[in-house]
């Protein structure tokens, strides 16, 4: 189980919460697009979600009931976008009437209680996935400020979509394989955690987690945490970064990613850099990013794992260098 922050007016919220139904722009720019696609591929059914309209405070809880599908049925009134990237929800656990304000966002953030969203673009991403004790954060708000338990109520008008469409995942490359658009490659990772694959390679995993903001005014493509369920209390072990790259892998991009593993390392890790894995996936790799590696494991006896992908019949196989 995962959760979603929702970016949405006030009209448009209205319309969402009415029919059960959420949808992602549709951008003209494919790169854009992939994107979107990426972060839509990374719900499931069985996830909660939260809604963030603009001005007003975080909404919650509602259950994610269908998995992502592509539908351009006319729904909300926004001129020229449907918003077809969509997945279906419904009330669950009670009625929350007063929303959490994002002053209580801020100072959570202040804390260190919340870092994976990023306030910062709330005008440039409309969906935001949290780690589990994030969502916890904000239900713990949504309960304290709703001391009086209220039934949840039905949905209005459910929205029921003509087909369940699978959303395209267009795997587009050149004569040699390489992948155009980085967003599609990240959504491949984002549907195959969600189907429960990849733990063979990276472990058994909880959160997953893209486009994570950090304070290098970048994001790591990818975020993963590990926890294993030990009689019945669960022990977080582990986490993992990953970075993306359609092209030949470089130093510079060796060294991007040692600085999100050190940044972990010191802001979730508690200075436990075996409690870090990173993992760097890219079409090839340089020699000097072999070398650095290879020096970097031996001195250091800290790895970065290396993955080539390789695209087949619009599918992607990974080969651990």
């Amino acid at each position: 189980m995962s959760y979603h922050v929702l970016l949405v007016g006030q009209e448009n919220f209205q319309t969402c919460i009415d029919r059960g139904v959420y949808g992602g722009v549709e951008s003209a720019s494919e790169k854009s697009k992939s994107e979107v696609v990426s972060s839509t591929l990374g719900v499931k059914p069985g996830d909660l979600i939260f809604f963030y309209v603009k001005n007003v405070g975080i909404y919650g809880l509602w259950r994610v009931t269908t998995q992502p599908f592509y539908d351009q049925t006319p729904i909300w009134k926004s001129e020229g976008q449907n918003y077809p990237f969509r997945f279906c929800f419904e009330p669950t656990v009670r009625k929350f009437t007063r929303p959490v304000a994002l002053s209580d966002i801020l100072d959570l953030r202040d804390k260190g209680k919340i870092w994976t969203f990023d306030l910062g673009s709330l005008t440039k991403k409309n969906q935001y996935t949290l780690t589990t004790e994030e969502g916890k954060e904000i239900i713990r708000l949504l309960l304290r400020n709703n001391p009086v338990f209220l039934p949840a109520e039905e949905i209005n008008y459910p929205y029921k979509p003509s087909s369940y469409e699978h959303i395209p995942l267009p795997l587009e490359c050149d004569s040699r394989g390489k992948i155009k658009y980085e967003g599609y490659l990240n959504a491949w990772f984002m549907r195959s955690f969600t189907e429960g694959k990849l733990k063979d390679l990276i472990g058994d995993y909880k959160d997953f987690l893209n486009y994570v903001p950090t304070s290098f005014n970048n994001v790591m493509d990818l975020f993963l945490t590990h926890v294993t369920l030990i009689d019945s209390v669960e022990i977080l072990h582990k986490f993992t970064c990953i970075e993306l790259k359609t092209d030949t892998v470089t130093e510079a991009n060796l060294k991007q990613i040692i600085r999100y593993e050190s940044w972990l390392i010191r802001k979730l890790a508690n200075g436990d850099a075996e409690m870090v894995q990173s993992i760097l996936v890219g079409f090839d790799f340089d020699d000097e990013v072999l070398q650095y590696r290879d020096k970097r494991t031996s001195i250091e006896e800290k790895a970065v794992r290396l993955f080539k992908y390789k695209l087949n019949n619009n599918d992607i196989s990974l080969i651990e260098v």
